[in-house]
């Protein structure tokens, strides 16, 4: 795996020259996984779970640009110098997932998709977005509300929030009948946080779209993630990876 380079961009409204390469505190930031080759490639965002930015993901963005695409991994603890929070206990977990702001990772993803639009070795036209966990809630979120996204691909993003507030104020299931981009969806039929009935019902609400809903069988919560043996499914996760792959390859490539 290449070395990525850290970057940072400005906010979603920003033109191209609002974006740098270095990452000063405050704003919005990453990790840029460049493919090989002159290009002009195709590229996806990658929005991490809560935990943020750690090898896993980052293998994930190498995997992507290795396959040809311009990957930008998405940090969005960069405001807060990439310091993620406390997740020492599920209770942790999940007041950390209520805590960040779901207006301001919109923003951080849109600056994402014009800082790669801006750059000559990508096709502006052509950039998608993966997303995992709480990631995969940004993806089907910035499928709704994110201009120039081609595609968003959701592995078990939570869907129903419980609760509405300023950080939270709308839930992903209720912004998918305004996806402007096609959605492909992967969720563990035994997912103790995405129930199956909710998987189903983003199915019925994306009828008629060009979207595709899977469930895999025996699968749990972030099942893709292969440094959690606890979890992990290798079976489903490297199905999931492969839908994903020609997903993108249809998507970012082929569709006119």
């Amino acid at each position: 795996m290449t070395t990525p380079e850290r970057v940072a961009f400005g906010s979603g409204a920003a033109g191209p020259g609002g974006y740098q390469h270095s990452l000063p505190g405050g704003g919005p930031g990453g990790y840029f996984h460049p493919a090989p080759g002159p290009g002009p490639h195709p590229a996806v965002v990658v929005v991490p779970a809560i935990s943020g930015v750690n090898d896993y993901v980052q293998r994930q963005a190498a995997r992507l640009a290795e396959a040809g695409y311009s990957a930008l991994l998405l940090d969005y603890y960069a405001r807060q110098q990439g310091q993620a929070p406390d997740l020492s206990s599920p209770e942790k977990v999940m007041e950390a997932v209520w805590a960040l702001p779901d207006p301001q990772v919109l923003d951080d993803l849109s600056a994402a998709v014009a800082w790669l639009g801006a750059r000559p070795e990508v096709e502006a036209s052509r950039v998608g977005v993966v997303g995992f966990c709480i990631g995969g809630s940004y993806a089907l979120l910035g499928a709704a509300h994110v201009p120039g996204l081609a595609c968003a691909v959701t592995f078990y993003g939570m869907l129903r929030y419980a609760q509405l507030s300023p950080n939270k104020p709308e839930s992903p299931l209720d912004a998918v009948s305004k996806a402007q981009c096609p959605v492909l969806g992967h969720f563990g039929d035994a997912d103790a946080i995405v129930p199956l009935a909710d998987a189903r019902e983003l199915a019925d609400r994306l009828r008629g779209k060009p979207a595709e809903i899977y469930t895999y069988p025996g699968a749990g919560h972030a099942f893709h993630e292969d440094f959690r043996p606890q979890v992990y499914r290798p079976a489903a996760a490297a199905a999931a990876w492969e839908r994903t792959c020609q997903y993108l390859d249809y998507y970012l490539r082929v569709a006119p």
